[in-house]
């Protein structure tokens, strides 16, 4: 017999530095496409967060929720 929990484990952030690195710049990534007006790309990167760690910190959640309610940037010229 097969137990299935129903209590889903909760995400960590990883412990070995270099990947908390790689995440931390994919964390500034998005924090400058957002001030750059490619709030698209930062949504992107941000998703990208989440798939890896399994959640998002509450600022960067709110930063994603912002930057879907925004229409794309349009080009200046």
């Amino acid at each position: 017999m097969s137990v299935v929990t129903t209590t889903p484990t909760t995400p960590a952030w990883p412990t070995d530095p270099e990947h908390r690195d790689a995440i931390d710049t994919l964390l500034v990534m998005a924090e400058a496409e957002d001030r750059w007006g490619e709030r698209r790309r930062a949504a992107r990167l941000l998703d990208n967060v989440e798939q890896i760690v399994g959640v998002l910190p509450g600022q960067y959640e709110r930063m994603r929720t912002t930057c879907r309610g925004h229409p794309p940037c349009q080009p200046v010229g």
